[in-house]
């Protein structure tokens, strides 16, 4: 851009507009204006000191939209990056809004943190469409609805995220600054409201020019948010008062100039040419940004004192048009209730309700500048110079929903195909933490611990044996350690006094049981299952050598999943103990990919277990093959295989539990060792004996 024009000839004052009228007029043979006769070129003559030296002050270079700070196209700072929302990954295009956007809610915390990671934060949705920071605590909020149905406008929502966090970083300073002077100046609420708004516009562009010296590739996401606020919305069509309108030329030259018609710089020649200069050297530094904004404070409350004057209070008649219409009402009332008024009161009542409206027009007067102020700031483009242009807002429901997923510790990944052992598709993988959250569920592990009481008790008795430290002691050796009790035998010569201490000590066991909750687990075989994990649960939890998780998984599920994904339930693990009856909310629920579950559950096993090199066993439970979008049994059965095999050669203990349904080929297919459950009700005993063979209890 070339900045080449005096913003003095950029937005040149004309004959035919005058500053204090308002409005187009004629001039004299003075170059006075006809209709008031002050003079086109007149010095506005309400100068405080901040606004003469502002006034006074050389005229700045401006580009040919206006632009005094040499931004680039998009009036952004440095050059656009190429950091977008598109580098985060692919998103799913099917998937319930919720879940999408608690990934992209935990995306763009994650661009907050790099912004600046010593600045503490917390983002959320906002429940209007809106933007802003608290800087008391540190909440950014974010317009959610923007994505609300899908990811197109993930960039401007990454932008504004930025941009809220650059105010927790940056925005303190002015903060403070706009305190003490309102409490100096004693400013009423109004003119507070004035000050926060100038300072506001001012500040929003401080921030994102800090943002091009340390974070340069994120100007993208700032050049993106500009694009869709100010771009692609007219200023014009905000329709307000004189000041109102100033103000939106003000937001305007401050954060997208090219918005400014060139019938707005010819009526706002004088303000255009001031606001030029104060703000030349704006966002050199933190004080001049507050010198600015004292500035522009300063004139434009001047603008409302002047405007305000041509606001008079009412006339006389119309003064007196309303005490009647009162004394009507009253009179009315009298009448309803079968009361005369007499004629000596009535003329009493009058003369007090005339005063009494009297009294009122000269408030009116008297206050009409708060009101043209408030009136002023209720109507200019406010929504715009906060990002805030949506009308949509997140329901309840979706509110509550992506609250309810979040604390689950929801999560997910995408496996390329080596990681998927050669499998293309289908290789997402998602993980939550389940929860007891009816007491129908808490009901139900209570009864099954209760119904399970032997069973458990004597799992846990032949359990406990596990880890115990057993010490062996060799005696009669020729080489250890000298052996006390045979002390008395050296003066015989003898070269056997010494003995040998054996620790035979068991090393720990993670024990992983992985339960298909596909829909045709439901009733009684998701019964039976779900014993045998609560009846686990209870046995191996005291005992330190025993590692329990306890998974669930189903794919392309209507719960929180997608076509393409595996579902992971975690229902108990090392890391996960917060609700421990979980396991009462286990459940059969939509198609299973068992070779992905199974690599999942053994990585996550392995990323958890406190043990290093101890044995690992995982039980499979499931009544068929696998069944899942473009994973059944021909692609499945043999990528399970190869699963299985896989995770043998790393040290695994792999066994299959077949319940009724499976089939005896397909399970020999796929597992080295299984074992086939034809009475479900000996199902946790079954599995107890797996694990005991393997522990040798």
């Amino acid at each position: 851009m070339a900045y080449e024009h005096s913003v003095d000839s950029w937005a040149e004052d004309t004959d035919d507009f005058c500053q204090a009228c308002d409005d187009w007029t004629d001039a004299d043979e003075h170059g006075n204006c006809k209709d008031c006769g002050i003079a086109y070129n007149t010095v506005d003559p309400f100068l405080t000191p901040s606004v003469a030296k502002v006034y006074s002050s050389p005229a700045p270079s401006v580009s040919a939209h206006g632009d005094v700070w040499g931004r680039t196209s998009g009036f952004t700072w440095g050059g656009i990056g190429s950091a977008t929302a598109s580098a985060w990954g692919s998103f799913r295009s099917n998937d319930t809004d919720s879940a999408r956007m608690l990934q992209h809610k935990r995306h763009l915390d994650s661009l907050c943190k790099v912004v600046d990671p010593t600045v503490k934060h917390t983002l959320n949705f906002a429940s209007k469409g809106e933007n802003y920071s608290n800087m008391k605590n540190g909440t950014i909020y974010v317009d959610g609805t923007l994505i609300k149905h899908d990811d197109d406008k993930l960039d401007i929502v990454a932008g504004l995220s930025i941009h809220e966090k650059l105010h927790l970083v940056h925005t303190q300073p002015l903060v403070r600054w706009q305190k003490i002077y309102a409490q100096d100046n004693r400013l009423s609420v109004a003119r507070e409201r004035l000050l926060h708004s100038i300072g506001n516009i001012i500040e929003d562009e401080y921030i994102e020019s800090q943002l091009a010296k340390t974070h340069a590739g994120y100007v993208t996401y700032i050049d993106k948010v500009k694009d869709h606020f100010f771009a692609k919305h007219d200023i014009e069509t905000i329709k307000g008062n004189a000041i109102a309108d100033v103000l939106n030329t003000l937001l305007a030259m401050v954060r997208f100039p090219s918005t400014i018609s060139a019938d707005r710089r010819k009526r706002h020649a004088k303000h255009i040419q001031f606001f030029a200069r104060a703000l030349k050297d704006a966002l050199v530094d933190r004080e001049s940004t507050l010198a600015s904004i004292q500035s522009i404070y300063e004139y434009i409350n001047q603008l409302v004192v002047e405007e305000a004057k041509k606001q008079k209070g009412a006339s006389e008649e119309e003064i007196l048009e309303r005490a009647d219409t009162r004394m009507s009402e009253l009179l009315e009332g009298w009448n309803d209730d079968g009361l005369e008024m007499k004629d000596e009161h009535r003329k009493q009542i009058m003369e007090r309700l005339i005063e009494q409206e009297r009294d009122e027009a000269k408030r009116e007067g008297r206050y009409a500048d708060e009101r043209l102020l408030t009136d002023s700031l209720d109507k200019y483009g406010g929504e715009l110079a906060d990002y805030d242009m949506s009308k949509e807002h997140i329901d309840d429901t979706l509110a509550k929903a992506i609250k309810e997923l979040d604390d689950t510790m929801y999560s997910e990944e995408k496996w390329d195909s080596g990681r998927a052992l050669g499998l293309k598709q289908g290789t997402k993988v998602t993980w939550k933490n389940q929860k007891a959250n009816r007491a129908f569920e808490q009901r139900r592990y209570d009864e099954t611990v209760q119904e399970m009481k032997s069973q458990i008790g004597q799992l846990k008795r032949r359990i406990d044996l596990y880890g115990d430290t057993k010490i062996h002691t060799i005696r009669n050796q020729r080489r250890g350690k000298l052996d006390k009790k045979m002390l008395h035998k050296i003066p015989l010569g003898r070269p056997d006094l010494f003995k040998n201490v054996i620790v035979d000590e068991d090393k720990p066991l993670d024990v992983c049981l992985l339960v298909d909750e596909s829909g045709s687990m439901g009733s009684w075989k998701m019964d039976k299952a779900r014993q045998t994990a609560i009846a686990l649960r209870e046995a191996l939890k005291d005992n330190q050598a025993l590692n329990l998780w306890v998974f669930g998984h189903t794919a392309d599920g209507y719960d929180w999943g997608a076509n393409g994904e595996t579902n992971m339930s975690i229902y108990w693990s090392p890391t996960y103990q917060a609700d421990f009856k979980a396991m009462g909310a286990m459940r059969a629920r939509a198609e299973n990919r068992d070779g992905m579950a199974i690599l999942a559950s053994a990585e996550r096993v392995k990323a958890e277990s406190p043990s290093i090199g101890g044995n690992k066993l995982m039980i499979v439970i499931s009544d068929g093959e696998p069944s899942a979008q473009k994973y059944r049994f021909h692609q499945g059965v043999p990528h399970t295989k190869k699963c299985v095999k896989h995770l043998e050669g790393q040290g695994w203990s792999l066994i299959q539990v077949g319940i009724s349904g499976a089939r005896e080929s397909s399970m020999a297919e796929m597992f080295s060792n299984y074992l086939m459950v034809d009475d479900m009700d000996t199902l946790p005993t079954k599995v107890s004996k797996i694990i005991r063979k393997v522990i040798k209890v």
